[in-house]
C-alpha cells in the first residue's frame, strides 16, 4: 500500500510537529541568549571546580602550618606557637584551620597572662565561626563562660556554659556544663534561665545519679 504523505495543513495540526515547530521557532528567536547562558554556565561550573581545588589546597597547606604551631604549643613554647597560629589565622583565614587557630590563640593568650579582652576576642572569633568542630566549640564556650564569670557577668557566663553543654558530645559533659550554667543563673537571680536549663537537661538520657542532680537544681 503506498504511504500517505501528510499535507502541510495536517502537519500544522499534528501536536508533535506543532511542538517541534514551536521549539525551532524558540531557538531561532533566542539563539544568542541561549548561547550566552551556556557560556555563563560553563564558566560557573569551571569556576566552582577551580575554587574548590584552591580551597582544598589551602586547607592542606594551612593544616601543615597549624601542626607546627600545635607542636610548639604542646611543648609550652607559647611565643613561637602564638606567632605560628597568627600566621595561620591571617594567611589562611578562610580555611577551617585558620578558624581553629583563633581557639588556640585564645589558649596561648591565657597561658601567657594576656588581658581577658584579648583572650575573649580570639575565643569568640572561633566560637562565632561556622566551622563544625563540637569538641573545640565546647571548650571555647566553657572558657568564655569562665572569663565572664570571673568578671561578674553571670548571665553571659551562664549562656556560654549552656552552649558548651549543647555542643558537648558525651552526656556526662552535657550534664556537667548544664548544671554549671543553672547554678550560675541562680547566682545571678535568673531563675527563668535556670528553668530553661532544667528543661533542656530533662531532654537527655540521664542515669539515676544525673536525674538526682537535675532534680536538686530544679528545687533550688
Amino acid at each position: 500500500m503506498p504511504s500517505k504523505h501528510m499535507t502541510k495543513k495536517e502537519l500544522k495540526e499534528d501536536p508533535f510537529f506543532e511542538e517541534v515547530s514551536h521549539l525551532i521557532g524558540f531557538f531561532q528567536k533566542n539563539g544568542k541568549t541561549l548561547i550566552t547562558l551556556g557560556i555563563i554556565l560553563v564558566l560557573a561550573v569551571g569556576t566552582f571546580f577551580v575554587t574548590r581545588a584552591s580551597i582544598q589546597k589551602n586547607n592542606r597547606i594551612a593544616a601543615g602550618y597549624f601542626g607546627i604551631a600545635l607542636d610548639q604549643y604542646m611543648k609550652n613554647n607559647y611565643l613561637a606557637a602564638e606567632d605560628q597560629f597568627y600566621f595561620v589565622a591571617n594567611e589562611y583565614k578562610n580555611t577551617d584551620w585558620g578558624k581553629r587557630a583563633h581557639y588556640y590563640l585564645g589558649l596561648t593568650a591565657r597561658a601567657m597572662g594576656a588581658p581577658d579582652n584579648e583572650i575573649l576576642a580570639h575565643l569568640e572569633a572561633f566560637a562565632g565561626s561556622k566551622i563544625k568542630d563540637a569538641p573545640l566549640k565546647t571548650g571555647a564556650h566553657q572558657l568564655i563562660g569562665s572569663v565572664h564569670y570571673r568578671n561578674g557577668d553571670l548571665l553571659t557566663s551562664g549562656d556560654n556554659y549552656l552552649k558548651a553543654a549543647k555542643y558537648a558530645i558525651s552526656n556526662s559533659e552535657k550534664v556537667h556544663y548544664g548544671i554549671t550554667a543553672g547554678e550560675i543563673y541562680l547566682e545571678g537571680n535568673a531563675r527563668t534561665k535556670r528553668d530553661e536549663v532544667v528543661a533542656y537537661l530533662k531532654t537527655l538520657e540521664l542515669n539515676e545519679a544525673q536525674k538526682s542532680r537535675v532534680d536538686i537544681l530544679s528545687q533550688k
